[in-house]
């Protein structure tokens, strides 16, 4: 790679001046080639000054994978404003939230999403524009083609330098709201281009990218990735397993970034003489040891392994030579001479190889900090570096194994959950008395949600059901932090400390001693009668 762009609009105009006629993205039936995207990026972000955008302000993005959703965020970029990206799962309290504790004047969402819009705008007095990718007469948002309308391709007369914020992604914290990561032009411009180059990505390539865009695996680590060395990307709006392999035969597609889900779905269809003849030849996945090399054998390629946070986009990952790798471990960290790790006790003591305790690290794109949190940030980046909450160690090698999470959470599929924003939400409901919110094994998606619930004397698991609690939930809680199970106990374990009750419960999980209610269980059978 014979440049190294240091804001998003670099990396992108670097790629159109070497191959303008080269694709860069097929959605639908839709191509972009590097320049036309790099038109209509200029085409949105002339359309987002006339509006009266100005650098600095929060552009946020309500979208499910679309087109859009790219050209939003590099014509943020080019502008200097900050792009938010908001889950789609989000409930109307939880996006408001995002609205509103960023700041956004304008958000940018499709016409599913205006109902959801309308109930909080009232309550969002900072917003002053909606765009909608649908027209609506009954709203008040400004259509895609109005926005757009006349509005010009030529570059807009801005300047953006690689340390001015480029977005704040909410993410999960132990808190019970999440917090906002700022991130810098220099973060998306250098990690991409490094995950590219230690994977041996070039313009030859082409991604499939069905993760969804407001996560950074999806953004950064595939499309930003790609985008850096000319490949391109074949973007969709969701993973389905019927028709993963069709349409990687059909466009070509060469690598992705996979979460864990993923892998174990693909490897639960049936087998099909032809599993291995397909243009796949790397996937990036952190995945259990047999279970990686059961999708490598079946599927003829090859995963490596990765290790990444929202903090910090710069990636740790397994070599490309299989007689370097060792399974089971994360990988080494990309560009060595400014991508530190260390492990550190709770004293904040280096330990040796081998031994147990937090990840830390250091890195040019480590994030500025929470948005409006200094007290979090200086938690998070005290003595120079990023605590991650993370546990683990590192071998002789310098590879790093990830063992669990210091931080009360848990990690269901491409998503952490907050144990604590969960149990809020419980101990809110009028008639519980205490919840406690862990954690508990699932094959497919790596832990799925279980909550224990101490209901209040006067009421029983008769007066409030299961579903009266899981509708309750589903009321503030985006569906994918709902309890999948659980269970009533007269009581929680009485222990010195919040983290030792959840390792007993984690414990007692195996063995219940109240009664358990499975919430897909219980509507699959619903839907059968």
């Amino acid at each position: 790679m014979n440049y190294r762009a240091e804001t998003l609009t670099e990396l992108l105009q670097a790629r159109v001046q070497r191959g303008p006629s080269d694709p860069l993205l097929i959605f639908h039936d839709r191509v972009f080639t590097y320049g036309d995207f790099q038109r209509e990026v200029n085409r949105v972000a002339n359309a987002f000054l006339r509006l009266g955008a100005q650098a600095g302000d929060k552009i946020a993005l309500l979208l499910p994978n679309c087109h859009e959703f790219l050209l939003a965020v590099f014509a943020a970029a080019e502008i200097g404003a900050i792009f938010v990206p908001i889950n789609t799962e989000f409930t109307a309290d939880e996006a408001g939230y995002v609205l509103n504790h960023s700041e956004s004047s304008c958000l940018v969402t499709t016409g599913g999403f205006l109902p959801l819009v309308e109930q909080i705008r009232g309550s969002c007095p900072q917003l002053r524009r909606v765009i909608s990718l649908q027209m609506d007469k009954a709203s008040d948002s400004l259509s895609w083609e109005e926005f757009l309308h006349k509005a010009s391709t030529d570059s807009p007369p801005t300047a953006v330098r690689p340390d001015e914020i480029a977005s704040i992604t909410y993410t999960s914290g132990t808190t019970d709201r999440p917090k906002g990561v700022m991130l810098t032009q220099l973060a998306y411009a250098f990690a991409p281009q490094k995950r590219a180059e230690a994977l041996g990505w070039d313009e030859r390539d082409r991604a499939i990218v069905m993760l969804p865009l407001f996560h950074v695996n999806a953004l950064c680590h595939i499309a930003l990735a790609m985008i850096s060395v000319g490949g391109s990307i074949l973007l969709r709006e969701k993973f389905s397993a019927s028709h993963f392999w069709d349409e990687a035969r059909e466009y070509n597609v060469t690598t992705s970034s996979l979460m864990r889900t993923i892998p174990s779905i693909l490897l639960n269809l049936p087998d099909k003489p032809d599993d291995a003849n397909n243009p796949l030849r790397l996937v990036v996945a952190l995945l259990p040891p047999e279970l990686h090399l059961r999708f490598e054998e079946r599927f003829g390629l090859t995963v490596i392994s990765s290790y990444s946070l929202t903090e910090d986009i710069l990636s740790i990952l397994g070599p490309l030579d299989r007689t370097r790798r060792k399974l089971g471990s994360c990988g080494l960290p990309v560009a060595p001479e400014v991508h530190k790790l260390r492990i550190l006790d709770e004293t904040g003591t280096a330990l040796r190889p081998g031994q147990l305790g937090e990840i830390v690290k250091q890195s040019p794109t480590v994030m500025r900090g929470y948005y409006k949190n200094p007290a979090a940030t200086s938690e998070a980046l005290k003595g120079g570096w990023l605590h991650t909450g993370d546990l683990g160690y590192l071998d002789d090698d310098g590879f790093l194994y990830f063992v669990d999470r210091k931080k009360d959470m848990v990690k269901r599929g491409d998503e952490n959950i907050s144990a604590e924003e969960v149990e809020r939400v419980l101990n809110s409901h009028p008639l519980i008395a205490e919840s406690a919110v862990i954690g508990v094994p699932d094959p497919i998606r790596q832990e799925e949600v279980k909550a224990y619930v101490v209901l209040n004397p006067s009421a029983t698991p008769e007066s409030v059901s299961p579903e009266e609690i899981w509708a309750f939930c589903q009321e503030h809680l985006a569906a994918f932090k709902v309890p999948r199970y659980l269970e009533y106990r007269d009581s929680l374990p009485k222990t010195p400390s919040s983290k030792i009750q959840k390792s007993v419960l984690r414990e007692e999980a195996k063995f219940p001693k109240g009664m358990v209610f499975d919430r897909k269980a219980m509507e699959k059978k619903a839907s059968e009668r």
